[in-house]
């Protein structure tokens, strides 16, 4: 013990000798400590134990219920998945209904939420509202009264902050609720999980629509709902979420969150590697000054210590600085937090935290990993501190050992290890197994690292003078050298790893945008909401003008569809869809299907689903056309079109799907009631394939093949033509003017879609290159201290002052090089990995989702292989000063 308090005195006296480097060491591991404890403590803070969350969720209410189906089901204790027996079709919930069925004296209170528009100073708004009793007490924790009363009448409202002021009102103001007029403002209210802007009818205030499957009610019983109640209200097809069986789960209760555990894996593995960079990063700073202390350890050793003791010495600097940016980290963090909790609620989560906590566990685990990394950082050149040959250090010569070839083969074998593992993780779809192997082939990179650099030494032979002394004092203090290199190819690594992911996502999201009109055309069509107005004819000339007055246009057409034949209600609807051949089909249909027959779907080519997303525009991908506007809507040209014309004239189908057409015929199947596929009902006419259509769903269906399939053509609305893409303004206000059309019209503009990964991307990039540069940096400053003697007898024998800023250029460029060029090959290999085991998982599912492309993220690329070592070179050859330094040489 004795010994250990004597290497921590000694690691003070060192600290305060070099308070540069200390400096140094201390932000490299206190950063990192910084950042996790200040995310521990946030997410703890945001992460509602199970009873806030059922206040924010139920309020005092002692349960919640919708009725989704009117056959048995299954659910978890949570209340939030559910599974159906398949016995019983979609439900028709009443509230008297569900009385009947719940204990004797509950109440029952919906939840109606809903789309508002609200007039303040600042014009109309949109935004989100709720009829509901703000003055009922079942009603505390999940919203609360701040200012003012309940509004006691349909006459008044209530807004939260955000509302207020997006509106520009104030409490006892007046703004003005469409189809209602004007009301006042008579209380402040707060939704604890929603920050955004938001309003409170009273009850009654608005019409509301028949309960539907997807309606929800509070209830409030005489005595808490049990989980058998819950499990007899499942038997009708209620979904339950019951305060006092989330509270108390009874034993065996099926919870079918699954995902904790892999989530956790993955984080201890995430946790790993943020040792690992922290431990590379400060490595370096540890291995300089164990060198500049060669002389006072060749001492204590001349003195009789032993090696243990020196390896003591040299720990305890990393005991030392770890400890106190373990401490110093955490409690910066914690205050960080709770001052910055309030922006957190109001501009991040836009939900109140459920309390000031600290998260204990996490921060001791943190602590840790600050402990972790300084004793890592310093073991290295501890070890070699212990070998220091006492006669050449006392002389001033260096010990000239290189890393040994046996390293090299560790090397070699782990790097080897860790591609069987990643290899087995794809193959048994173990994304947490992947991510080990990962982990294990980038160790193995490390280990690699000083051979690679004794290659480059040998290799440095030719260069001129100032890059080959680079390469050489580079190769000779490998312990510095080896872990920057080392750290800029984990950060680079990490990132175009992350890079390849969110290209390919990015690609994948691409490939699954369905357009419905080239990019600017736009639409107006008829919702199902409109109140009868199906059956009369479309007023084409209001929905021109709409058009017309806000958007470039150059053509408008009808946009017509299949109907219902006489004599069909309003609300009734009525289609075709083209079917494949029998032979082109899928056996098996989801939920019908045994495990085995869904493996079997997963491997057979016919059950593979073009999955896809359509923004808006739905609409104009079926259409009824004799060849007029085909051209317009579709887009289509040449002789394309001038053959999907004549099919068209000739009473045929034209499809963009090359599936559905088997010897220039097609089949339209003709869904019903009782029969949701058609099987029972379908007519063969002539087809034929577009190769230019807009839509890869496009289908344009002849007057004549409707009326064969016993359907009448019915006008859904109109189809603009613009000359160019319209502004942000101009598609507010067309959509404004549609809406203005009254009756559930809908107006849409195509756009191209635009993936929110790119940004991410951008900054990913950035964040990688900042790491990237700071690791050369720190690893080029340091070289530059290793190699003042020998800078020295440079000025001695008569160099040039430019000699010194060339030398230190080339060994950020060495530095920053080497590891962006590693880090960027493993990268991508692990990128690789990642997706093959995420497309092999979707390939054994069914149905499943589209799979990832191979997408190079040449942004990330070549901002880690080009512009960081440039930018690194460039840097150190501007803030290095040219004069030459002197320093005795012993």
């Amino acid at each position: 013990m004795s010994g250990l308090l004597v290497s921590l005195r000694i690691a003070r006296r060192e600290a305060r000798r070099a308070k540069g480097r200390t400096a140094l060491v201390l932000s490299l591991i206190l950063l990192p400590v910084l950042g996790l404890s200040f995310a521990a403590v946030t997410y703890d803070m945001f992460t509602l134990t199970p009873a806030e969350q059922l206040d924010r969720d139920l309020g005092r209410f002692d349960a919640s219920v919708h009725w989704p189906f009117a056959g048995t089901i299954t659910q978890d204790v949570q209340g939030y998945g559910m599974m159906s027996a398949g016995d019983g079709g979609p439900s028709n919930p009443t509230a008297e209904g569900l009385l009947a069925l719940l204990p004797a004296g509950s109440r029952l209170a919906r939840i109606d939420e809903r789309e508002v528009h609200l007039t303040g100073s600042t014009g109309e708004q949109k935004l989100r509202g709720h009829q509901l009793d703000l003055a009922d007490a079942s009603y505390g924790g999940k919203v609360s009264v701040l200012r003012g009363a309940p509004p006691a009448t349909s006459a008044e409202i209530a807004l939260n902050a955000a509302a207020m002021e997006l509106l520009g009102a104030r409490l006892g103001g007046t703004v003005r609720l469409r189809d209602r007029g004007d009301v006042r403002v008579a209380a402040e209210f707060e939704f604890p999980d929603n920050l955004h802007p938001l309003a409170v009818l009273r009850p009654g205030t608005l019409p509301v629509e028949p309960p539907g499957s997807s309606t929800t009610w509070l209830v409030d019983a005489p005595a808490p709902v049990t989980w058998e109640q819950v499990k007899a209200l499942n038997q009708h097809g209620i979904v339950v979420r019951s305060r006092a069986v989330v509270l108390d789960p009874p034993p065996g209760a099926p919870s079918w969150n699954t995902s904790d555990g892999e989530v956790f894996r993955l984080g201890i593995l995430v946790f790993g590697l943020g040792v690992l960079e922290v431990v590379l990063l400060a490595g370096p700073a540890f291995a300089v000054g164990a060198r500049r202390r060669r002389r006072e350890l060749a001492l204590v050793a001349a003195n009789g210590g032993t090696p243990a003791q020196l390896r003591r010495i040299v720990l305890a600097d990393g005991v030392l600085l770890g400890v106190a940016a373990g401490v110093a980290g955490t409690a910066v963090a914690i205050v960080a937090a709770f001052a910055l909790r309030g922006v957190f609620e109001e501009h991040v989560s836009h939900a109140r935290a459920g309390g000031y906590r600290v998260y204990p566990q996490a921060l001791l685990g943190i602590a840790a990993l600050a402990f972790v990394a300084g004793v890592g950082a310093a073991l290295v050149p501890a070890f070699t501190a212990a070998r220091t040959d006492v006669v050449a250090a006392l002389a001033g010569r260096r010990n000239r050992t290189g890393p040994g070839r046996r390293w090299l083969v560790v090397g070699a074998c782990t790097i080897a290890a860790g591609a069987g593992v990643a290899a087995y993780g794809v193959a048994a779809i173990d994304s947490t197994v992947v991510m080990a192997g990962l982990v294990l082939a980038e160790l193995g990179l490390v280990v690699c690292t000083p051979s690679l650099v004794g290659l480059l030494a040998r290799l440095g032979r030719r260069l001129p003078l100032a890059p080959r002394i680079a390469v050489r004092d580079l190769a000779r203090n490998r312990s510095s050298t080896a872990p920057a290199i080392s750290a800029v190819m984990a950060a680079v690594l990490g990132a175009v790893t992350i890079g390849v992911y969110l290209a390919s996502d990015v690609q994948r999201q691409l490939d699954m945008q369905v357009k419905a009109l080239p990019d600017g055309y736009a639409d107006i069509t008829r919702g199902w909401g409109n109140h009868g107005e199906r059956a009369e004819p479309l007023p084409t000339p209001r929905l021109v003008e709409a058009a017309t007055s806000t958007l470039p246009v150059t053509r408008t057409v009808e946009l017509r569809g299949p109907g219902c034949a006489p004599p069909a209600t309003a609300d009734a609807s009525c289609w075709i869809t083209p079917v494949k051949p029998v032979h082109r089909r899928c056996p098996y249909r989801p939920g019908e299907t045994t495990k085995e027959q869904e493996r079997k779907a997963a491997r057979d080519p016919r059950c593979r689903q073009d999955s896809y997303v359509m923004s808006g525009g739905a609409n104009a991908t079926t259409i009824v056309d004799d060849g007029s506007t085909l051209g317009v809507v579709s887009a289509a040209t040449g002789d394309d079109l001038a053959r999907a014309e004549a099919t068209l004239r000739a009473g045929g189908v034209v499809v963009a799907d090359p599936d559905l057409v088997e010897d220039g015929k097609i089949i339209l199947a003709v869904p019903g009631k009782d029969d949701p596929a058609g099987e029972l009902h379908t007519v063969t006419v002539p087809g034929y394939v577009s190769t230019t259509a807009v839509s890869r769903l496009f289908v344009a269906l002849s007057p004549e093949a409707v009326a064969k399939a016993g359907l009448t053509v019915e006008v859904k609305g109109i189809v603009v033509a613009t000359s160019r893409m319209p502004t942000r303004a101009e598609m507010g206000a067309f959509n404004a003017a549609a809406e203005a059309l009254g009756n559930n019209y809908h107006g849409s503009v195509a756009a191209p879609y635009q993936p929110d990964s790119t940004v991410t991307l951008i900054v990913l990039a950035i964040v990688a290159g900042v790491i990237a540069l700071g690791a050369a940096g720190i690893a080029t400053g340091l070289a530059a201290v290793d190699s003042r003697p020998d800078l020295a007898t440079l000025g001695a024998v008569g160099a040039s002052p430019g000699v010194r800023r060339r030398l230190t250029l080339s060994q950020a460029g060495v530095i920053a090089g080497v590891g962006s060029l590693l880090g960027a090959v493993a990268g991508f290999g692990a990128g690789w990995a990642v997706l093959a085991a995420l497309n092999r998982k979707a390939l054994t599912e069914w149905p499943s989702d589209a799979l990832f492309p191979l997408v190079v993220p040449w942004l990330n690329v070549l901002v880690a292989v080009l512009v960081v070592p440039l930018v690194a070179m460039a840097g150190t050859g501007l803030l290095t000063r040219a004069r030459l330094p002197i320093e005795r040489r012993v």
